[in-house]
């Protein structure tokens, strides 16, 4: 152990004194504060770019390579044979295809600002790295792993990174669909899976006007869910260069500010959850099958080679991505970081909108959004979004309030996206993308705020169709019912709103649930659970006992209900993306009374054995937290016992999918928390002193660093640190001042 942190302590950089950089154009000051983040002042966005690169290869270089092996298909020949299955799903993807042609368009014009930005921050993660090498990582040192020169292509990749995981909760969707219909037929597979279905996963986000805060001025609050990793998905930034003074959280690989604010403006993102993904069945030539149908005649497949190295083997595994018009056939689809085959008679096309090529335009409207000073120069930079579409929410100094859709949806020729679509031809094919113009937009709405939280309408504002499936409306309706039942909303409103644990689900379910399990004779022994479900609040705390009882009367009653219908092997996979509603048990049993009555019944006495088996046979022991916990798994922990130690908890936290303070766990994995807020953030725009926000983890992505865990305690009993944006405030609470320059 003592060998371990020698290595470990060796690799974490210094944040006083001064250093010499290559690729440095002039002088540049970092001020550290006491909680890790970094104040970056330079004289050009060059250099501001060079740095923001720099502190995230020092601190985050581990990250910045795993991803980049993800996204190309290269973490085989890291890990070996075990994430095989994995590589050849991102290779099919194509993420590294996409972001190399990207870089070509790029680098054809040196000139532009994008090049400028990407290819500075590239220069400065490279310059970490060099430093790096000197006393590398613990992951690299442990794993004798070289420290690759990074390229825009790399940064590209990880932007593509960020729109996948926000696109590819849906397709996995029409694959549960088209299972149901072969199984069961269409008609009692829209019964168990009707259109307007409930994804699981998303964010909140709202802003109160000046006419309904006490300060008379905006407040804005965002929190975006997103799988809650180590190191964290963000890492908290200031820039401030000419042109640009901005603060709030940094992607590892991308030299923005993606939310946060700067002098002028606040703005924060939810997904859309727009469906930006379908699913095309293309006909195979039964003599060929290099070849597919598309209008009436047999046409070859495109035939990518794309080899799989694999760690200790010497020959690479040979691995072809077939291309149709359509887009990659796959076979396998992702779920909470598990690989699927997908096992349907067909062979599938997938399409998604950032096969488009525009990824370069995304970046750019980021820096653009970061530049803003109004709504104008705000929506101008959401114009150039070409992503998997986001609400985005924006607040100003001069009072105003606004709601902007950007990003991009597909127009259908055929099908709504909700299933499987044939793919014979053209006239299959998507008619064309949206244009920004068509996107929802509001300025000022007359109730003096604005708020969402995932629960997309199925149309736009134009016409346009967003999604047949959606996020649950609970978290959206919880919102509104807050912000419009107060007047005089007060900043410590906005911290006890994002931190809510109601859940309106078990109020509007939980009482009929009762009313059907009371009319059963046999219910003496269970007296004393019912009682404590009947005087619940439906706050769903870490130490509520009613809300464990019903979180998993609900799972055993799902559970009662569909694997009858399609097997334990097709449930399984899907109870991470996709929320089986139990509107479907009621509409279902709706003549059964006596049906509906025993299953009840008969969920709750395996509730009751789940809970006494689980956590022990006295119940006040079963505390939503005994099960309910979020830990930060360090991947060395998987492999060696010893390596738990660069785990982050397990902490017990309340909440789950459908509550304000959200908590997506995992069914398959004891309840383990696997999404939630990925960083808050909460502003009064009369002081930017006065921003809180906090995220999981630390800053730091170095092991036994001081900011590699100190966060955690703080994140998990809802509390924030400052978001210092005024000079003098920093220096009151300052850690340390790194002098850059040019060497």
């Amino acid at each position: 152990m003592e060998k371990f942190l020698e290595i470990a302590k060796n690799a974490f950089p210094k944040i006083e004194g001064s250093e010499e950089l290559e690729g440095l154009k002039e002088k540049v000051e970092i001020l550290w504060d006491k909680w890790g983040i970094p104040h970056i002042y330079a004289n050009s966005v060059e250099d501001a770019c060079f740095c923001v690169g720099y502190i995230h290869s020092r601190h985050r270089l581990w990250q910045l390579e795993t991803i980049r092996r993800l996204t190309t298909g290269e973490l085989s020949e890291l890990l070996g044979d075990a994430t095989i299955e994995r590589d050849k799903y991102y290779k099919t993807i194509g993420l590294h295809r996409i972001a190399r042609e990207c870089e070509e368009r790029i680098t054809q014009n040196k000139d532009t600002d994008i090049y400028i930005y990407l290819n500075s921050y590239v220069n400065g993660i490279n310059s970490g790295m060099e430093k790096a090498k000197e006393n590398p990582p613990l992951e690299f040192a442990t794993l004798n792993l070289n420290i690759r020169k990074w390229k825009i292509e790399d940064s590209l990749k990880i932007a593509l990174m960020i729109d996948w995981g926000l696109s590819d909760w849906n397709f996995p969707l029409e694959i549960l669909r088209e299972k149901l219909i072969l199984k069961l037929g269409p008609e009692l597979a829209n019964k168990l899976m009707p259109l307007y279905s409930k994804a699981n996963k998303g964010s909140n986000g709202w802003v109160v006007g000046p006419e309904k805060s006490k300060t008379g001025s905006v407040l804005f609050a965002n929190d975006p869910h997103l799988p809650l990793t180590l190191p964290a998905i963000w890492f908290l930034i200031h820039i401030v260069c000419p042109g640009l003074n901005s603060i709030g959280t940094s992607f590892p690989g991308l030299p923005i500010v993606v939310l946060g604010h700067n002098e002028k403006i606040a703005w924060g993102c939810t997904n859309v959850h727009a469906d930006t993904i379908d699913l095309f069945r293309l006909e195979i030539n039964p003599e060929n099958e290099n070849q597919y149908k598309y209008d009436d005649q047999w046409i070859d497949f495109e035939i990518i080679e794309e080899p799989i190295h694999i760690k200790d083997q010497e020959d690479p595994l040979p691995f072809k991505v077939k291309m149709s018009k359509f887009g990659p056939i796959i076979d396998t689809f992702e779920i909470d970081s598990r690989i699927y085959q997908i096992d349907l008679p067909d062979k599938l096309a997938l399409r998604w909108t950032s096969y488009e090529p525009h990824l370069e335009n995304t970046v750019e409207a980021f820096m653009k959004i970061n530049k803003a000073s109004d709504w104008n120069e705000f929506r101008k930079g959401t114009s150039l979004l070409y992503i998997n579409p986001q609400n985005v929410i924006y607040g100003d100094v001069e009072g105003n309030i606004g709601h902007q859709h950007g990003g991009r949806i597909p127009v259908r020729k055929q099908g709504d996206g909700a299933t499987i679509t044939e793919g014979r031809g053209s006239k299959d094919n998507w008619q064309r993308i949206s244009e920004f113009e068509e996107m929802y937009s509001i300025l000022n709405p007359k109730m003096g705020f604005v708020y969402t939280a995932n629960f997309n309408e199925d149309k736009s504002t134009s016409g346009l169709l967003i999604a047949q499936d959606r996020s649950e409306p609970y978290r959206q309706i919880r919102i509104k019912h807050l912000l419009q039942s107060k007047e005089g909303i007060s900043f410590q409103d906005m911290i006890n709103f994002q931190l809510d644990y109601c859940t309106l689900e078990a109020a509007e379910f939980l009482p009929i649930m009762l009313k059907y399990l009371k009319s059963n004779d046999n219910l003496d022994d269970h007296d004393e659970y019912i009682s404590l479900l009947e005087n619940w609040d439906y706050i769903l705390t870490k130490d509520t006992i009613a809300g464990t009882i019903y979180k998993i009367w609900t799972h055993q009653t799902m559970k009662s209900i569909i694997i009858p219908f399609i097997g334990e092997e097709v449930f399984k996979p899907f109870t991470g993306v996709y929320s089986f509603d139990l509107k479907i048990l009621f509409e279902y049993f709706k003549d059964k009374t006596k049906e509906i009555e025993e299953l009840l019944f008969k969920s709750f006495q395996n509730t009751i054995t789940f809970l006494s088996e689980e956590l022990s046979p006295d119940h006040k022991k079963w505390k939503w937290g005994n099960l309910h916990k979020v830990t930060l798994t360090h991947p060395f922990s998987l492999a060696s016992e010893d390596a738990k130690v660069l785990n982050i908890g397990p902490y017990k936290i309340g909440g789950d999918t459908n509550t304000l303070n959200n908590g997506h766990y995992d069914p398959l994995s004891n309840f383990d928390v696997i999404v939630g807020p990925s960083y808050r953030q909460i502003h009064d725009l009369t002081d930017w002193d006065k921003s809180l926000c906090i995220i999981p983890g630390g800053q730091s992505g170095l092991p036994f660093h001081e900011h590699y865990k100190d966060l955690m305690k703080l994140y998990v009993k809802g509390k924030y640190i400052p978001m210092l944006f005024s000079k003098s405030e920093i220096l009151k609470n300052l850690e340390g001042i790194l002098k850059l320059e040019p060497k």
